[in-house]
């Protein structure tokens, strides 16, 4: 028989999802006696290859196999899979192996499926076809019986693997819908239990002891040490807890150690560890969610409906609040809403039994006039209620409109002078009813830029939001004031997180003392408490910190500011006042119809498309805040006549309609490159279309004189013309004579700490190319791709997806976009819309076919890249430099291109004049020009990262990272893969970065590898230094860097060591060094200029890092004694300051 794959890491991933995974011959074999004999003498290949081959996964719900199987076959393997096949439809199992099938209907009839009654099948299933088809399963069939295989079949989940290391499903429930192991298994008896008591501290990842002096593997750490676990806010219980009096004295002693879990309190504030799964979202896909209770309910309880409950097995601390529950809040109104649950509370007993029971008992929030059962009240929660009555009265009288005047104030100066309109007080502000548009004079520049300035600070946010909490929230809910200061330092941090930042339970609970908090007593008195007693204390504490967090200082928020990010800090939160934001909106509304060319539909034509069979797609227009102007972005989410966005059919049908168009096009492009003419789609492009011009450039000597011009197209998308667009589309479908094969697949593969990744992909192919079965289909995608370690489930299959159909589903798309604009309907009738994944492609094939022929052979001697509208020319001959950027300056209408003059930049200069107007930015012939966040040198033709965008801002604002769960090692993680694609070819290929470029001299240089490694310096430590640090100050629960310095200096040590790595891995075949720090570049060089990086760069917070500079000087001082002197010597004077000049101006 032939040896089975290894394939161990598809094998640990099955391993993690499924309660057995067996060899198909061992399954068989547990059977009975004659399981024994599967494989025997004589067998075909085939046959050997298939038991070798598959695997048997038993799912922890499915039934045992028959007690006493017979082995006997009775029926054909058609008509078995044909059964299978009917009973899943019948019980309506999602099952891989009935993938296209369904049962017959009125409405869809037609002969029923071979060897079934009331089966038919709408979409092609490979699968299924080569298993009935196969003679290799009708051998398993008539060795195993029916009764076998049907089991394997309907009950259990089959694999096959595929060589070298993927598999691919056969039948079972699909993989991608299957929960985590941990949470899949039945629990004991008891029910679900979490680890209640502290969890242990994993490692860093780093061992200590390196070469750098760290301490030695034997030394103990300390808790807290950058893992994002909490440090002990106090000592470990030994015993029942005493009751505290509100002085804070215990009544009582420590009798033993509590250690068990409660049964009555499953969850406690403290979380423990399970699997997690990072979803892609590139396709639709019917997910199942599993809740995670908590005692007396859900924590989340009482939250607004967009807040979701932490799925069943995902690991870390649970989430309380997420920044995205508050971002692009719509309205105009400065109020909280009137369903708001404190709003529609009386504040009375009764009211203040309805806020308890949702806040702690699972409730759906109160509305008015909705029928209730009236509950019994456990005495717990019945003693609560005179707080919370006083708690719904202090709501009642509190002045949040004179509080949001007096804490986030509106500037006078961004009044219209003149104007005649009066300037708003507080009370006009906070009771605007419709929005206020600036008026048809005052929507130019200057206007806009003083509105833009009157966003509030993340100080006036908190302080508006701490003044509301201290009117609210009773003096015996907080207990302490040290509870009502932990949770404000938390308020004071929401307000300062990015743009993707969540906020833990555990950060929230961290430190609070449940002692201080007599309202959470069963009953009044002081005495020794349980540790069962305590961590439900804990627990009910913890339901209401995150309704307080979650659901009022969110509702705060959402109901006073619009808040969003920006163009130029795309992570910092942006508060805006909605009274502010309204005039910018109406600003913005008013500029968008007069750049882009739109038609009002009448409520007759509106409706006409709501009811019409083909979907309608509607956009919805918001604006994002630049320093000088407001961009708008589309949201293509919606599709009109459609009841719910996300799970509508008629969303599900024309987003796979646009999806498949992309894939066809993108199929196109790769078969025919030069459909896209000089586009580049990403660093890699630039790269190799930047290699290919320089390396024969180099050859050449003398070297001539380059030229560069930079073109930046106005309103790209906006101008394309809709005919011309469709004239380059049907060029390139060809619908009269293409036919695509189009097969939708999804990929699961496992990836760190036990996440599963899955991703949703199309392939196209032509009866050309077409794999047609999975196992050639699997090989093919390993083949041709980066497919590795990899599940691969076929969803659907379509073989004749015809070029017509698409091209009619591009004309859609394309001439009846509906944009909703201030409630209104318009139609696009000029350019594409921005927020489809088509865009970028459209506009790249659009300009693609322009450059083909207006600029037939500009790039002849030169290279013309194009990274969708940002045009690049670099060429030794300046008639063709003049006549593109004229050609461009002037405009091309057939294509709605015509250049932007205020970000036009040339290295040579333009007469005065002949451009007919306002002429470009000239820099020097020599020059770092600037192109797309690159610099490039018009000289010596190295690449280098533009980083002059950082300079008077905070690094925190472009990065973001998760601090949850072991934030310690995301850190580490989140550094290290920002290196990795900040060390690109494009910068470290030492064949294209060089020294000297010297136009004058008969033979080129030869560079020396010593000063061509200097360019590491930027990549190396110059930038890593700063994200470390703002690493660094974003690391939760205060733990300083004096806790585990042993951590933070191995990762300064791993950076220098995996940018050499990089460095030697873009330039495989060059000797860069050798043992004992010769060679032209060693290891050593590197580290040097690692830690020179990171040493000026922590000397400025020498106070946070003074724990770290002397371990750094006493290593670089190591490092200078092994380097040679020459090569020390050549190092110190390769060190331009002015490579580090942007980092200086970092605000962090």
């Amino acid at each position: 028989m032939p040896r089975a794959l290894q394939c161990r890491a598809v094998r640990s991933l099955l391993r993690s999802r499924y309660r057995q995974v067996l060899p198909l011959a061992t399954f068989v074999r547990r059977l009975g006696p004659e399981g024994r004999r599967l494989v025997r003498r004589g067998d075909p290949a085939a046959f050997r290859a298939l038991v070798a081959q598959c695997l048997v996964c038993v799912p922890w719900d499915a039934q045992p196999p028959p007690a006493a199987p017979s082995f006997r076959q009775v029926s054909s393997l058609k008509e078995l899979v044909a059964r299978v096949v009917q009973r899943l439809c019948e019980r309506g199992a999602r099952n891989v192996l009935a993938f296209g099938f369904a049962l017959l209907d009125g409405a869809r009839g037609g002969p029923p499926v071979a060897f079934t009654t009331s089966v038919r099948s709408y979409l092609p299933n490979t699968v299924t076809d080569t298993l009935r088809g196969s003679g290799a399963w009708g051998l398993l069939l008539r060795r195993v019986g029916d009764d076998v295989l049907t089991h394997l079949l309907a009950r259990c989940a089959l694999y096959l693997l595929v060589a070298p290391s993927c598999a691919y499903q056969l039948c079972g429930p699909p993989l991608y819908d299957l929960c985590s192991g941990a949470a899949a298994r039945p629990g004991p008896a008891g029910g679900p239990q979490a680890g209640l008591g502290p969890t242990r501290q994993a490692r860093n990842d780093g061992n200590a002891g390196g070469p750098w002096g760290l301490p030695a593997p034997g030394v103990k750490r300390r808790w807290g040490s950058a893992e994002g676990r909490p440090p002990p806010a106090k000592r470990p219980r030994r015993a029942s807890r005493p009751e505290r009096g509100p002085n804070g004295q215990a009544s009582g002693a420590h009798l033993g150690r509590a250690t068990g879990p409660s049964d009555s309190d499953p969850h406690a504030v403290t979380e423990t560890r399970a699997a997690a799964e990072a979803e892609s979202q590139e396709d639709e896909v019917p997910r199942t969610r599993c809740p995670l209770p908590l005692a007396g309910g859900d924590c989340g309880a009482g939250l607004a409906s967009w807040q979701q409950s932490h799925p069943q097995g995902v690991p870390g601390p649970r989430v309380c609040v997420e920044t995205k529950h508050f971002l692009y809040c719509p309205g105009s109104e400065e109020r909280l809403r009137r369903s708001f649950l404190l709003c529609s509370l009386p504040p009375s007993l009764a009211g203040a039994r309805k806020l308890l029971e949702t806040i702690f008992l699972s409730s759906k929030p109160w509305r008015p006039g909705a029928p209730g059962r009236t509950r019994r009240l456990p005495a717990r929660y019945w003693q609560m209620r005179p707080l919370f009555r006083e708690l719904l009265e202090n709501h009642a009288r509190c002045p949040y409109q004179a509080l949001l005047r007096a804490h986030c104030p509106l500037r006078t100066e961004a009044t219209w002078a003149g104007s005649g309109i009066p300037e708003r007080n507080g009370v006009d502000t906070c009771t605007l009813e419709r929005p206020t548009a600036a008026p048809e004079g005052h929507t130019g520049p200057r206007c806009l830029v003083q509105l833009l300035r009157q966003h509030s600070s993340p100080w006036q946010v908190y302080a508006l939001l701490r003044a509301c909490l201290h009117r609210l929230v009773p003096a015996g809910l907080w207990g302490s004031r040290h509870n009502q200061r932990r949770f404000m330092r938390n308020v004071k941090k929401l307000v300062s997180l990015g743009k993707h930042a969540k906020l833990s339970l555990q950060e929230l609970t961290w430190k609070m003392k449940v002692q201080d908090c007599t309202w959470l007593r069963r009953s009044p008195g002081a005495g020794c408490v349980p540790a069962e007693e305590h961590r439900l204390r804990e627990a009910v504490l913890a339901k209401f910190l995150c309704w307080l967090m979650g659901t009022y200082v969110v509702e705060l928020l959402r109901a006073f500011f619009y808040v969003t990010e920006t163009t130029f800090q795309k992570n910092r939160l942006f508060f805006f006042r909605k009274s502010v934001w309204t005039q910018l909106q109406s600003i913005g509304i008013r500029q968008h119809l007069d750049r882009v060319r739109l038609r009002e539909l009448s409520e007759a034509e509106v409706k006409r498309h709501q009811e019409a069979r083909h979907a309608l797609l509607t956009s919805r227009l918001r604006f994002l805040p630049k320093p000088s102007g407001l961009r708008p972005i589309v949201n293509m989410d919606y599709v009109a006549g459609a009841r719910t966005a996300p799970r509508d059919k008629k969303v599900q049908h024309l987003s796979s309609r646009v999806k498949t168009l992309f894939a066809v096009l993108n199929y196109e492009r790769t078969r025919r490159p030069g459909l896209l003419g000089a586009s580049v789609l990403g660093v890699d492009d630039v790269y190799r279309a930047w290699r290919a011009f320089v390396l024969p450039l180099r050859a050449r000597h003398p070297a001539p004189p380059l030229y560069f011009v930079k073109v930046d197209v106005t309103g790209a998308y906006d101008a394309l013309p809709q005919d011309r667009l469709v004239e380059v589309i049907a060029k390139v479908i060809r619908p009269q004579e293409s036919t695509y094969c189009v097969r939708r697949y999804a990929v699961v593969q496992r990836a760190t700490r036990g996440h599963v990744r899955k991703s949703f992909k199309r392939h196209v192919s032509t009866l050309a190319d077409l794999q047609p079965y999975m196992r050639q289909f699997v090989e093919h995608l390993q083949a041709t791709s980066s497919l590795r370690d990899a599940v691969v489930i076929e969803q659907s299959y379509c073989l004749n997806e015809t070029g017509c159909s698409l091209f009619e589903s591009f004309l859609r798309l394309v001439h009846n976009h509906v944009m909703r604009i201030g409630g209104r309907s318009y139609v696009q009738c000029q350019g594409v819309p921005q927020g489809s994944v088509l865009s970028t492609l459209l506009c790249s094939l659009c300009y693609g076919d322009m450059e083909d022929k207006v600029f037939p052979g500009v790039q002849q001697d030169g290279v013309l890249l194009r990274l969708v509208d940002d045009f690049l020319l670099v060429t030794p001959h300046l008639t063709r430099a003049k006549a593109f950027l004229s050609t461009l300056v002037r405009g091309v209408p057939e294509y709605g291109c015509l250049a932007n003059l205020r970000k036009t930049v040339v290295n040579f200069p333009v007469e005065d004049g002949a451009l007919g107007g306002q002429a470009p930015l000239q820099l020097p012939a020599h020059c770092l020009f600037p192109w797309c966040g690159l610099l490039l040198d018009t000289q010596t033709l190295e690449v280098r990262s533009d980083y002059s965008s950082y300079a008077r801002t905070s690094i925190r604002a472009s990065l973001t990272f998760n601090q949850g769960f072991k934030a310690g090692r995301n850190m580490r993680r989140k550094l290290f893969a920002v290196l990795r694609l900040k060390c690109h070819g494009l910068f470290l290929d030492l064949q294209v970065v060089t020294c000297t470029r010297d136009s004058d001299r008969a033979e080129p240089p030869a560079p020396h590898p010593l000063h061509q490694g200097c360019h590491l310096l930027p990549h190396a430590g110059a930038a890593p230094s700063p994200r470390f640090h703002a690493c660094v100050l974003q690391l939760p629960f205060n733990q300083p860097v004096r806790r585990n310095p042993a951590f933070f200096l191995r990762v300064v040590s791993d950076t220098a060591s995996r940018a050499y790595s990089l460095l030697k891995a873009r330039n495989s075949g060059t000797s860069l060094g050798a043992q004992g720090a010769s060679g032209p570049f060693p290891l050593e060089a590197a580290q040097w200029l690692c830690l020179h990086a990171f040493r000026l760069k922590l000397a400025g917070h020498h106070i946070t890092y003074s724990c770290l500079l002397g371990p750094l000087r006493a290593a670089s001082a190591q490092l200078c004694r092994r380097l040679p002197r020459a090569t020390l010597a050549a190092l110190e004077a390769a060190v331009d300051p002015a490579l580090t000049a942007d980092f200086k101006t970092i605000l962090d």
